[in-house]
């Protein structure tokens, strides 16, 4: 359903295309990969191949390198004095042959975008699910927990474990997490049993490109969503945050415009933040966010159950693989 990019082998090899000699700084692979933003995850990627690659050659933008760095670099005959590399703007090497796939990820947010009706299609819901998910190494698992609202007991969970591959970029986290939970949500859907909104843990129009994770999965799946989260990505609030009191909201504007808000559940917790994904509009996402609040909530119970259930899942599947790791180590000493 969704193709992406390997974008830790798109490093790998742009990396091997600096010639020996010169240099490229973090943020430069970043905009051969397609958007300067993704600078440390390019440092993260790099960090688990140094040795696919010549990652030496890559250093932060200020010049500076690490001991093993400075003696790889001067060897190509790379001036470094004090732990920096002299003269970077003269050594940088900008000529990578690329097809920027991170621009490509962009123009499918951007179709998203134009696909979105920020509108709800009904006025009466009667259930609202969560959807949310946690790493076990490299797998993603994902939870859905679907709940009668008004009572906010909790009606079925289903979790699914998958491999993740793409990296954590800001702004491109739906594609880390889609594949898992599309997977997860196209299943429940073919079965009807997806709530009647899905309350997801991540944003909606409150993104860089306004389509954020909760819009592209309501998009691509044709469901009424909600993006939840517990921090800001984008926009500005239309006054301090730190003056909100419980149970009052504070919108969040991006170019003048409403698209989201923020809610501060009770005194002593921090305000979180709502935004419609597809099929809903700002006010309707707002109301169904405050009556999926309990007393005690921090966040929607939806979204709170989600993350407690898919937690739960991966701590079970990394102590199995643990259990697993253990008894192939006592088979090797036997």
């Amino acid at each position: 359903m969704l193709e992406l990019p390997d974008i830790e082998t798109i490093t790998v090899e742009l990396v091997a295309q600096i010639p020996k000699g010169r240099i490229a700084t973090f943020r430069e692979i970043a905009i051969a990969l397609g958007d300067p933003i993704a600078a440390r995850a390019v440092g993260s990627i790099l960090a688990q191949h140094k040795h696919d690659c010549p990652s030496y050659r890559v250093i932060s933008f200020d010049g500076t390198v690490t001991d093993e760095q400075a003696k790889l670099l001067q060897a190509e005959g790379i001036p470094v004095r004090g732990g920096r590399v002299l003269s970077v703007n003269k050594l940088l090497f900008r000529e990578f042959r690329t097809g920027k796939p991170l621009q490509k990820l962009q123009e499918i947010q951007n179709d998203i975008r134009k696909k979105m009706h920020l509108t709800p299609d009904r006025a009466d819901y009667r259930t609202v699910g969560g959807v949310d998910l946690s790493y076990a190494g490299t797998q993603g698992v994902a939870a859905y927990v679907r709940l009668e609202l008004d009572s906010l007991s909790v009606l079925d969970t289903q979790t699914l474990a998958q491999e993740v591959r793409f990296p954590y970029i800001p702004s491109y986290l739906a594609f880390r997490e889609l594949p898992v939970m599309l997977a997860l949500l196209q299943k429940l859907k073919d079965q009807d049993s997806l709530a009647d909104m899905t309350f997801v843990d991540g944003t909606g129009t409150l993104h860089h490109r306004q389509a954020g994770i909760a819009s592209q999965l309501g998009v691509m799946l044709d469901i009424p969503t909600i993006g939840i989260t517990k921090s800001l990505l984008h926009g500005e609030p239309e006054r301090d945050l730190k003056t909100l009191a419980p149970n009052e909201i504070c919108y969040i504007r991006i170019a003048g415009e409403r698209a989201g808000a923020a809610l501060r559940p009770r005194e002593d917790a921090e305000p979180f933040f709502v935004s419609p994904g597809h099929r809903v509009d700002l006010e309707t996402a707002i109301e169904l966010a405050q009556r999926a609040l309990t007393r005690d909530s921090l966040l929607p119970e939806p979204i709170q159950r989600a993350h407690n259930t898919s937690r739960q899942a991966a701590q079970t599947i990394k102590g199995k693989s643990a259990r697993k790791d253990h008894q192939l180590s006592l088979f090797d000493k036997s």
